[in-house]
């Protein structure tokens, strides 16, 4: 029903006009025929009352005359009047003894036969479809001859009533059309406006900016058309106005999130990001894109997902805020680089009061806590250094001690040449534990010249040291010395860098293997980048190797996988040691089967110069 209804206010006034004219019509005609048939009737029992006794008292006349004939012309004059359709003369048993020329061939029916019984005086009674008729005796002399019917004419009464329908019929035209032309012209006065206004609130909802098109809208009407129209401009203006305070509000929080030194993210219930900013996408080295609409677990893997998770779960279920907690973890695309953040939750909660959101502040601390592990290494190395003094303090008489007793024991008549080459490898390992004693106590500082050191020699010298622990870890040592190459440089803390790469070589096979040294000219990059001719010397073994992890921290001071039998100094003094000779060092190892280790260390050419370790050692003296 409400589908066929119109949709316009035009429509829908001209509908309810129409069908309240035509119910108002309806009843307005029925109550005039029924009115009408009312008043009818009784004016035609009045007027056949009348009819009936100047007819009754004619017929009575000619029947005093005895003329019989004239009584049909009688009855045939009666029907001169237009109300009279039928006019019969019968007897007392209801013979007809005379009929106007309508109703010649007619005789009583079983209405008429039934008042026939009691027609002793003036009866109108209704017969067929509620017609009326009526009877009446003629008298003669006190006495009833005969009885006079008359059946009045009915179609007079109905055209009565057409044309009062015709009139009411008329009179309703009019007025429906009469009601449907101010209809017309007030609705269009109405209409208009309210289009007007529809069009502009369609586009004040479509958020354009800006005010609407042709506004402020034209007031045409003075009625509520028109107050509507110019409360819609008010209103307009005002939202315009908060629009633009909202968009300006916006922006500067934009700007603000956007270029704020920290990060922002908003998280739904779903532990989904649905909006960040640009400095936290930086800091995750993430497009912004590639986060909005994921979980936290598809950017951070394992525990830091988890740990993340936790705290925003707890957040949107408590509702209290989290500050200062220190998360660190991995991203899915750097999974070797560890980082640190400083997060603090907090729920955003909408007007009735429920947690739409869970906003996080992000602050990366990856460089503070390395600056502060930095210093504490520093903390250590100054320890270091100062236990080192002590050492080298407490030691040094010992060690000058022994270094006499020695010369005498060489210098003595009665020692063998065997027993003299091991008084002279004595001394030479003693001056060089005194020269690492005086290392620690002044880091870098060099008691000697550098000079052209046969890097072959070196390692043969480092093996012997370690020949015990070869024969005792069932190692076998390949050696491949190409020509005896020689580096410019010093020999002592040569000899302490091969030593510490030999021996983590050793301790990475305790159930034997193979040592493999190398030994030869070729080119290189410097520790400044630049290619150079050189020697490179490799140092591989078939051992356990090392995970990616130890590998990146491989050089770091006091890093150790030795548990208690290391100090973490070997290879970040020997790094050091390269470095001071301008050279490099790679290494690449690997798990699994097989599994093993190669450091490859590269010394170029005159990498060490006499006036630079000069320089040094005056710094480190004045220091």
């Amino acid at each position: 029903m409400r589908r066929t209804l119109p949709k316009t206010l035009f429509g829908q006034l001209v509908l309810g006009t129409i069908v309240a004219q035509t119910l108002l019509l309806g009843l307005f005609i029925w109550y005039t025929v029924v009115s009408q048939k009312q008043i009818a009737e009784v004016r035609t029992r009045q007027r056949i009352g009348q009819q009936l006794d100047r007819l009754a008292s004619a017929c009575a006349k000619q029947w005093a005359k005895g003329d019989m004939a004239s009584l049909h012309d009688v009855l045939e004059l009666s029907r001169i009047a237009p109300t009279i359709e039928v006019a019969r003369l019968t007897d007392l048993s209801g013979k007809t003894m005379a009929v106007s020329e309508s109703g010649r061939d007619q005789g009583l029916d079983a209405y008429e036969l039934d008042v026939l019984k009691d027609a002793t005086h003036q009866q109108i009674f209704s017969i067929r479809n509620g017609q009326l008729e009526a009877v009446t005796p003629v008298a003669m002399g006190g006495k009833t001859v005969a009885l006079l019917w008359l059946e009045p004419n009915h179609a007079v009464s109905l055209n009565t009533l057409n044309a009062v329908v015709r009139v009411s019929l008329t009179y309703g035209g009019f007025a429906l059309l009469a009601n449907l032309l101010p209809i017309f012209l007030i609705v269009r006065s109405v209409t208009k406006p309210l289009r007007r206004l529809k069009r502009a609130t369609q586009q004040v909802m479509q958020q354009n900016p800006g005010l609407p098109a042709g506004f402020p809208l034209p007031v045409t009407t003075r009625n509520e058309a028109g107050d509507l129209t110019a409360s819609f401009n008010t209103m307009v203006r005002e939202l315009e106005e908060q629009r633009r305070g909202l968009l300006e509000t916006l922006a500067l929080l934009d700007s603000m999130l956007g270029n704020a030194p920290i990060g922002f993210a908003f998280f739904d219930p779903g532990l989904n990001y649905v909006r960040l900013n640009q400095f936290l996408a930086d800091m995750y080295e993430v497009p912004i894109g590639q986060q909005l609409g994921r979980r936290v677990s598809e950017l951070f893997p394992g525990a830091m997902a988890e740990e993340l998770e936790a705290c925003l779960a707890k957040v949107f279920a408590t509702g209290q805020a989290m500050r200062n907690v220190e998360l660190s973890g991995e991203m899915r695309h750097a999974p070797n680089v560890r980082r640190s953040w400083l997060m603090h939750f907090y729920p955003v909660r909408t007007e009735q009061e429920t947690i739409r959101w869970v906003g996080v502040i992000v602050v990366e601390i990856t460089e503070r806590l390395q600056a502060e592990e930095t210093l504490r290494r520093t903390e250590k190395l100054a320890a270091t250094g100062r236990l080192a003094a002590s050492i080298a303090h407490e030691i040094n008489n010992p060690l000058e001690a022994v270094t006499n007793l020695l010369y005498l024991l060489r210098t003595h008549s009665a020692i063998d040449e065997t027993a003299l080459s091991y008084v002279s490898m004595a001394q030479a390992e003693l001056g060089r534990v005194s020269e690492i004693t005086q290392q620690m106590l002044r880091f870098y500082r060099q008691s000697t010249l550098p000079r052209m050191t046969d890097v072959g020699q070196v390692l043969e010298s480092v093996l012997d040291l370690y020949q015990s622990r070869i024969v005792a870890a069932h190692v076998t040592v390949a050696k491949k010395f190409s020509g005896s190459p020689g580096v410019f440089g010093l020999s002592g803390e040569m000899r302490q860098v091969f030593a510490n790469l030999i021996g983590n070589a050793l301790d990475a096979m305790p159930g034997g293997g193979q040592l493999v040294l190398r030994a030869r000219r070729g080119s290189g990059r410097r520790s400044d980048g630049v290619w150079s001719e050189g020697v490179r010397v490799s140092v591989t073994d078939n051992g356990s190797g090392m995970s990616r992890e130890t590998m990146a921290r491989v050089f770091e001071a006091f890093f150790t996988t030795k548990q208690a039998t290391g100090t973490g100094l070997g290879l970040w003094v020997s790094e050091e040691i390269i470095r001071k000779h301008s050279g490099s060092v790679r290494v690449r190892s690997r798990t699994g089967m097989p599994s093993g280790t190669c450091f490859s260390v590269f010394f170029p050419d005159a990498g060490l110069k006499v006036d630079q370790l000069e320089v040094a050692d005056a710094t480190v003296s004045a220091g």
